[in-house]
């Protein structure tokens, strides 16, 4: 059976972006079980404490249950560096729990902190979040993600982040790059761009 994960970020006990998770998880329902039940917040609300200023609330659902919901204090973790990593095919346009793709592209560069992955000569994210990069102006996310994750989608509907092509080639273009997810916004994370190893 289909699993899938959502990982929500909570402040003071108030969902952020709850929309978007709404969404996102009615989407993954009705695409892969068109009969599947409305998800209500409910179902995990007991889990959330109010008194945690920023948690993370975590749980895996299928098409009717929602299971493993884990609620933790959550602090932004410390990224340093970028390996660029190939692929030749991936596929998570859906928020699986099977994470294999990137826990092996990992394994392959232990020295670095995460991976920035390329698909076919086109930056997509890295293994945990969805990427953008600062050309003196504006923010550009590229256009060929392999998740389009709910930061992502408000974020470009506030006018923060702009779609756009990226391949490896136009990385020297940019001065930073920020990485961000449901968890951490739009500037909690940023590297200038040296940071990212370019040995493929």
């Amino acid at each position: 059976m289909c699993r899938f994960i959502e990982t929500v970020r909570v402040e003071n006990g108030q969902i952020c972006n709850a929309d978007y998770h709404l969404q996102r998880i009615h989407t993954t329902r009705n695409y892969h079980w068109g009969d599947a039940p409305t998800f209500s917040w409910k179902e995990i609300e007991s889990a959330i404490d109010v008194s945690v200023p920023q948690a993370k609330l975590r749980f895996i659902y299928d098409r009717k249950y929602v299971s493993e919901v884990t609620f933790t204090p959550y602090v932004t973790p410390q990224i340093r560096s970028l390996q660029l990593a190939e692929v030749f095919h991936a596929d998570y346009s859906f928020k699986r729990v099977d994470r294999t793709l990137f826990q092996q592209l990992k394994l392959q560069y232990p020295t670095c902190d995460d991976v920035l992955i390329v698909c076919q000569g086109k930056i997509t994210d890295t293994s945990f979040t969805n990427v953008a990069f600062f050309d003196g102006q504006r923010w550009l996310t590229p256009d060929t993600p392999l998740l389009a994750g709910t930061r992502r989608a408000s974020l470009l509907a506030e006018g923060r982040i702009h779609e756009h092509p990226i391949g490896v080639a136009d990385l020297v273009k940019y001065s930073h790059v920020a990485l961000f997810n449901a968890m951490n916004d739009l500037g909690d994370i940023v590297l200038p761009i040296e940071c990212i190893h370019e040995r493929l």
